[in-house]
């Protein structure tokens, strides 16, 4: 690192902590501090979504997954594309008319207390240990090289302090302001190191000619270590709707929106500049296989990009786009634990508090869950690469609450009962299938985990539910389409969107 690099890294992160801090004003209400006083126009909440997804997380698991097994693993990406067009479509629009904060608001509801609290309690530990710990794993791993007189400890403390700065005084308003600027650096940081990883390989033609015949295709086989394309039926679609649909650090941006409208064309909109990861990302990844051979540790792909290849002033730039997609991720997953937090529990168990007392209390709520991630941060580098530790984990734990919360939408018969016992008997799948696996009896790639353990909780749900007294929800609390409220735009995004992520496919099948 020269002091050119170092100067515009400091630089990019003073410009953020600015935007982040200037012009925030006393929040008169719950609804400006946590949503943004429902105010966020269509290009805010794109631009929001693909900071909040494109995590340092992202990149240096993407990266490190595609040098070590190819592109399958941007199967991860294009499925997600095609669900976030579903939620536009058909969710987007309910969701938004329901008024509620967060998912487990709407659970409640729909269900009642008791599922409230135990989609509550697994989505704040997923936030804790998988998405704000592989934030900071991912962002200390980095920045030891860079700073290799600090301990990786040190770093992760030194990046919460800087997100808190503004995300615990400013809410999602300075979050959304610093995310416009974060998506800017972000993508031309990445851009940058595509650019000269395919330069160093020769250009794209050399690029083509030199890499395994395999490595550049989507569908792989049933042995393949990443994504073997039973996965894609068993798993992917899951996961992705757990992300997409029932993940709270991306659905409070839909919960924010000025109107259904932004909320539908913010989707979309994030879906279109997802469509270029796999040529900033993923196959750069793919890339470094012939530059730098044999690296024993995957994750390691991207610093070493970064550090080997990079000019001076344009690696200050790159790192500065990458503290900004460390950011980017923890402030938005930080807000949304905040939020679960403070209107699920505190605000139900304690009524009397004024609007301003919550806003505080989700501050303080917001520095303690700082420091539980930043604890367990450094533990991720014990299992095996960032990319397995997080779908690992998630491929295991997401199927009860998908199968829950899609059920409360699309059927109205759908109880109390039935959902409870879904989840139960979904979690007790997964643990079965864990111990089965960690005992030897079997082993099974964790994308074939899904698809049983939702049949199980589908079943329950169902079998439970005829069993139970029927209620009637809410109208607002089932899945109501609304066609008057979609336009012909809507349409076209929606279907040019498909179509791409099809030529997508079609052309690395």
């Amino acid at each position: 690192m020269s002091q050119t690099d170092l100067f515009v890294l400091a630089g990019v992160i003073g410009l953020l902590l600015t935007v982040g801090l200037v012009g925030r004003k006393k929040f008169a209400t719950t609804q400006a501090y946590f949503l943004a006083g429902r105010e966020l126009r269509w290009w805010q909440i794109g631009i929001s979504l693909f900071a909040t997804n494109f995590s340092a997380a992202a990149i240096i698991g993407l990266t490190g997954a595609a040098y070590l097994t190819g592109i399958a693993i941007y199967n991860y990406e294009w499925v997600g594309i095609i669900a976030m067009v579903v939620f536009a479509m058909v969710l987007a629009g309910a969701l938004r008319r329901s008024q509620v904060y967060t998912i487990s608001q709407y659970l409640e509801e729909r269900f009642g207390q008791t599922v409230k609290i135990a989609y509550s309690a697994f989505v704040i530990f997923l936030i804790i240990f998988i998405d704000m710990a592989s934030a900071l794993y991912a962002g200390g791993m980095l920045l030891r090289e860079v700073f290799p007189f600090a301990s990786v400890n040190l770093i992760i403390f030194v990046i919460m302090l800087l997100v808190g700065a503004y995300s615990v005084l400013g809410g999602l308003s300075a979050i959304a302001r610093t995310d416009v600027i974060q998506t800017v650096v972000i993508a031309v940081g990445s851009f940058l190191v595509a650019g000269y990883t395919f330069h160093a390989v020769g250009g794209w033609s050399a690029f083509v000619a030199s890499a395994p015949e395999e490595s550049l295709s989507l569908i792989r086989p049933l042995d393949d270590i990443a994504v073997p394309w039973t996965g894609l039926i068993t798993g992917v679609p899951i996961l992705c709707a757990y992300f997409w649909f029932a993940n709270q650090n991306m659905v409070q941006w839909v919960l924010s929106a000025k109107s259904e409208g932004d909320a539908r064309r913010g989707l979309m909109m994030a879906g279109f500049m997802k469509v270029v990861v796999l040529f900033i990302i993923v196959l750069p990844g793919v890339a470094a296989v012939s530059l730098f051979p044999g690296l024993s540790q995957a994750d390691r792909i991207y610093p070493t990009l970064l550090f080997e290849l990079l000019p001076t002033g344009i690696l200050g730039l790159v790192l500065a786009g990458f503290v900004a997609a460390i950011m980017a991720s923890v402030d938005s997953t930080l807000h949304a634990a905040s939020t679960i937090i403070t209107m699920d529990f505190v605000h139900r168990g304690r009524k009397e508090l004024t609007p301003k007392q919550l806003v505080w209390t989700g501050r303080i709520i917001t520095m303690i869950i700082i420091c539980f991630s930043a604890i367990w941060a450094p533990q991720i580098g014990h299992f095996g690469t960032l990319f397995e530790y997080v779908q690992g984990v998630l491929s295991y734990a997401v199927a009860p609450i998908v199968v829950v919360y899609l059920g409360g939408w699309f059927w109205q018969r759908a109880t109390s009962s039935g959902a409870l016992a879904a989840l139960v008997s979904g979690v007790a799948t997964a643990i079965l299938i864990g111990i089965l696996q960690h005992t030897g009896y079997f082993t099974t790639h964790y994308l074939h985990v899904p698809l049983p353990v939702a049949t199980v909780s589908l079943v329950a749900l169902i079998v439970v539910s005829l069993m139970s007294k029927r209620h009637v929800p809410p109208e607002d609390r089932l899945l109501v389409r609304d066609t008057a409220s979609l336009t012909s735009r809507d349409g076209v995004m929606a279907i040019a969107l498909t179509l791409l992520v099809g030529l997508q496919v079609i052309a690395f099948w």
